[in-house]
């Protein structure tokens, strides 16, 4: 009778505001986090280097750098949320702006300059629907199909190829300092192509870690490749 195979749990528990104090960190540890997330989406370049120091005087576990990657996001909004309401007109800025009801902007910029007339945008886990109606030097204008809350630095969807690059501004950024305080693990999200894979090796290091997420239908037709150059696979949810 063939023996059950025992295969070895790997836990990757992500830290957050809430969840980032000295106590709560040691009883993860305790309970055998294998590896502590920290994401990128939700974490200001300028406090990263404090944010990795805490965590490591905590614990000796490996710390994991998500990346951002090649997500469109909304940009910053006055009051955090606004609500958008079904059949009105909203104005997507190209320039970086304090958002409010009557417009937002979406980073990185060069998505806007890709979307058509007739195109479905979908932000948010609240999946606020709105269409392009309209373009014009300033960016793009909208009529929201399905009203919701918008939330500032929410994942959007659009239902067209949208052609990113694999690494942000602040990920390049993230990458170093995380190479000069001795991360040994980076997460690229959005992976889609093997030299996507690639450049995140060549900008953390030959030795670091990689875990390519696969969140996008490219990330799928090419997951063999991706595979390939990887350390490490991760299905997201999308």
């Amino acid at each position: 009778m063939e023996q059950n195979r025992q295969r070895k749990k790997e836990i990757l528990c992500t830290l957050g505001p809430v969840s980032m104090n000295d106590w709560i960190i040691k009883r993860l540890a305790s309970l055998g986090v294998s590896l502590f997330r920290i994401n990128l989406s939700h974490t200001k370049i300028d406090d990263l280097p404090e944010v990795i120091q805490k965590i490591q005087s905590q614990t000796s576990i490996p710390l994991c750098l998500d990346t951002e990657g090649a997500q469109i996001r909304t940009g910053y909004l006055q009051k955090g949320s606004v609500f958008l309401k079904e059949n009105t007109l909203v104005q997507i800025s190209r320039r970086a702006i304090e958002g409010d009801c009557c417009h937002f902007n979406l980073y990185p910029p060069e998505s806007i300059d890709q979307c058509q007339i007739g195109d479905l945008i979908s932000i948010g886990f609240n999946s606020v629907l709105v269409q392009v109606v309209r373009r014009d030097i300033d960016g793009l204008w909208v009529r929201v199909i399905t009203s919701g809350v918008l939330g500032q630095n929410k994942a959007v969807n659009v239902d067209r190829k949208i052609s990113l690059p694999p690494l942000t501004k602040k990920d390049y950024s993230a990458l170093k300092i995380g190479q000069q305080m001795g991360i040994s693990h980076v997460a690229l999200s959005f992976a889609n192509h093997r030299r996507d894979v690639d450049e995140i090796r060549s900008a953390a290091g030959k030795n670091t870690f990689i875990i390519s997420k696969i969140e996008s239908r490219a990330g799928l037709k090419h997951l063999e490749e991706i595979a390939a150059k990887s350390d490490a696979i991760l299905l997201d949810r999308g």
